[in-house]
């Protein structure tokens, strides 16, 4: 006679092969951004097409993760549906999150915007600013800013990681 735990331990092998995977690590084939969704090829060669980017397919925007092409995911069922949705990735090309009109994004840079502002913007517009400094002294405005060399190296660092 079965114990308890061997009947259970059957059931589960039984629903396992019977139903559909809930979750699957498979490697991306393609990948639309605009669409937010991607082509998946299982290790049984399959493609699982129209993989979701983004948790709910709208206009609305909240979070994206875009894997990069040839890189491995793993994508979990979406419900009782044959949705499919990417939840992480081995390699990725952007993350996004968007809270109404505020964005942070990374891809090979770093974006953030809210308000109409975006940062890399306003960083520029700071240095601009100070390479653009005069300061009246006793004898009259300065004319060179001593360090100016300095601040725009920094200012080109900021350029190198902010988009």
């Amino acid at each position: 006679m079965a114990t308890e735990e061997q009947i259970r331990q059957a059931l589960e092998r039984m629903a396992k092969g019977l139903g559909p995977a809930v979750s699957n690590i498979a490697k991306v084939k393609s990948v639309d951004e605009t669409k937010a969704l991607c082509v998946l090829v299982d290790e049984d060669g399959q493609e699982i097409l129209d993989v979701r980017l983004r948790p709910v397919l709208s206009n609305k925007k909240s979070f994206i993760l875009v894997p990069k092409v040839d890189s491995f995911v793993l994508a979990v069922r979406v419900e009782d549906d044959d949705d499919w949705m990417v939840i992480a990735a081995d390699e990725v090309t952007k993350v996004g999150y968007y809270v109404g009109e505020t964005l942070f994004e990374l891809t090979d840079k770093v974006h953030i915007s809210a308000g109409g502002e975006n940062l890399a913007d306003l960083i520029d517009d700071l240095f601009t600013a100070i390479g653009n400094m005069v300061f009246t002294t006793n004898a009259g405005p300065t004319i060179n800013l001593v360090n100016k060399l300095e601040f725009e190296g920094l200012n080109q660092k900021f350029k190198s990681l902010l988009i």
